[in-house]
């Protein structure tokens, strides 16, 4: 279904596109053709001098400004329908080949956050990657933020908007296009954020109201000229024309300034207007959305409007750039000088709501990437929430892995609160941990999980799988595992209802050292009653089982050998792992005889 949806989708856009790329030819060829009249025109005006030839000028000049316009119109048409092409492209690649070009968050890569690092949920090859189809900074900080940060007291008002932006297919695909045809940079939106915070051109709008006096003075002799014909009314209207240009000039630190800004965001004003447009038009039924769609009203006004004036105001400031146009308005009218009264204006009106503004972008962009997921995957599930402290899946598989190579398992720690996990060597019990951790940080996020069925608690996730050294605060792999492990106790003594995932805890020590210290630490997390699950070589740990029935059980993945040849089910199932494989694998290897 998913497949079909963007084949469809691209095949519509293309026609579109097509369409739209003749149209554009054709306005060429006319602008060609009325640029050649205009020439012979003139040339017959010259000659003859009639009226009649001046006025097929006239005619073929506001045809070729109209033609101008239009194509502008139709080229950016033809600009977004290539950028729906793209995105249902991009689409048509993923689902067959698993390729994505988007942004993998490495930026968004911390080794001291409770699970990130562990999980792979940033840099190539990640869950990031995998979800992300944003194009705004604030998309992608609204993304990360989901994953790392969740609000796990509006799960089921996220999950009821993701739901919903699932079925709408052409508005996310919208948001997408319109944000990707000019990209964010976040220099620019810093440049945006320092012109919010800058000092107005005019410190009481009094000041403006009195240099009014001079165009008006200036158009009120002109027009007086023009009736009389005096000389003298001339020479004082060249005269105000001078004085407006030093009037305006007065003013060009403040243009620049200003310049500086309009000249890097004025497009991707006009993206975020379109993006916001449209979410703004759009119907929805969830509270989430409703209530986010709601933030983009100001005085009855939408925010793409105001956005979309923005981008108009810092366009005609550019103007300046033109030497002849800049001259003939600001000597008439004080043309920069009403375009800075009018963003002077604007920020004290709407700058305390700009950033709120594209934040709804980012948030919408967000759930998009969710309600991607969930319709590219529609074997996936939603969460079922508890009230009371449970974690279970139903053929639940890794995310990132296809579906005709991705092997389900179930497990619940419903009845005993902790596994204990054993298994030979690349039997699974990393990827199994992966696995159990990505669905969790989904569903914690609101989102589908890869499972037939998941229902949980929203414990807070603490993970301990891939800890690093760190020569820079000369701290030591071994160390920095206690530090993790000490924030983990910190935790369920302050709260509680963590869900914790370790993997192979104390490898930098002794065999004997690192049994003492597991069984010490699982005794303390049976003390506190701590759901999880702990993968380990040490078999004798699983026998703590019979010390802890009613906490603890043990879950294993088995290998067989089978011709020489090592085989894996990647199948969970019950009990302690029976079967070792390094020896064998060194001896296959040629390591050891």
């Amino acid at each position: 279904m998913p497949l079909a949806t963007y084949q469809q989708l691209l095949s519509e856009y293309s026609g579109k596109y097509s369409l739209l790329n003749k149209r554009l030819g054709w306005l060429s060829f006319i602008r060609l053709l009325l640029f050649i009249g205009i020439i012979v025109f003139g040339y017959y005006y010259l000659v003859y001098d009639d009226w009649y030839w001046l006025a097929l000028i006239l005619t073929c000049l506001g045809s070729f400004l109209y033609c101008l316009r239009l194509y502008d119109v139709i080229k950016a048409k033809a600009d977004f329908i290539k950028a729906l092409m793209e995105v249902n492209s991009r689409e048509i690649h993923f689902l067959k080949e698993d390729v994505l070009p988007y942004a993998d968050g490495k930026e968004y890569t911390d080794p001291h956050h409770s699970y990130s690092y562990d999980l792979d949920l940033f840099g190539e090859g990640s869950l990031y990657k995998h979800l992300n189809r944003t194009t705004t900074v604030f998309g992608k900080e609204a993304l990360a933020g989901s994953l790392l940060h969740p609000d796990t007291a509006a799960i089921a008002k996220r999950q009821e908007a993701i739901k919903e932006l699932s079925g709408k297919v052409d508005f996310r695909q919208h948001i997408q296009a319109s944000g990707s045809i000019h990209v964010t940079e976040p220099a620019d939106l810093d440049k945006l954020k320092a012109w919010i915070r800058s000092a107005s051109a005019f410190k009481s709008p009094l000041s403006y109201y009195i240099l009014l006096v001079f165009p008006f003075a200036t158009l009120a002799v002109l027009c007086s000229y023009f009736l009389s014909g005096s000389d003298r009314l001339l020479s004082i209207f060249f005269g105000l024309f001078v004085l407006n240009l030093f009037v305006t000039f007065s003013f060009i630190r403040f243009m620049m300034k200003q310049m500086s800004v309009s000249t890097a965001i004025t497009k991707v004003l006009r993206q975020f207007a379109e993006q916001l447009k449209q979410i703004e038009k759009q119907s929805f039924h969830s509270p989430l959305l409703q209530q986010l769609q709601s933030r983009l009203k100001q005085d009855s006004t939408n925010a793409s409007q105001f956005i979309r004036k923005l981008a108009s105001l810092f366009k005609y400031l550019d103007f300046i750039l033109n030497l002849v146009v800049s001259t003939f308005l600001n000597g008439l009218f004080l043309f920069h000088v009403h375009i800075l009264y009018a963003l002077d204006q604007w920020k004290k009106k709407h700058a305390n709501e700009v950033m709120n503004w594209l934040q709804v972008i980012g948030e919408f962009e967000a759930l998009g990437c969710f309600a991607n997921l969930a319709f590219n995957n529609p074997a996936y599930g939603y969460p079922e929430l508890s009230a009371h402290e449970d974690l279970t899946a139903t053929e639940m598989g890794h995310p990132l892995i296809r579906s005709e190579r991705r092997i389900c398992n179930t497990i619940s720690f419903q009845q005993e609160k902790f596994v204990v996990l054993t298994g030979s060597n690349m039997s699974g019990k990393s990827t199994f941990l992966r696995t159990l951790g990505m669905n969790l940080v989904l569903a914690r996020s609101g989102s589908v999980v890869c499972a037939k069925a998941f229902s949980l608690f929203p414990y807070d996730l603490h993970v301990s799988m891939r800890i690093t050294d760190s020569l820079q605060d000369s701290e030591s792999f071994f160390y920095a595992e206690l530090k993790r492990l000490k924030s983990i106790m910190e935790h369920l003594r302050s709260d509680g209802k963590i869900f914790i995932i370790l993997d192979e805890i104390l490898r930098g020590t002794n065999s004997n050292d690192k049994h003492n210290g597991t069984a010490g630490l699982i005794r303390k997390l049976a003390a506190w009653q701590c759901s999880g699950i702990i993968a380990t070589h040490d078999l004798t740990i699983a026998s703590m089982s019979a010390e802890y029935p009613d906490y603890m059980s043990n879950k294993c993945f088995e290998s067989v050998i089978i011709n020489d040849e090592l085989l894996f089910d990647y199948k969970l199932k019950d009990g302690v792992c029976s079967k070792l494989n390094a020896s064998f694998l060194m001896k296959q290897m040629g390591i050891i005889d």
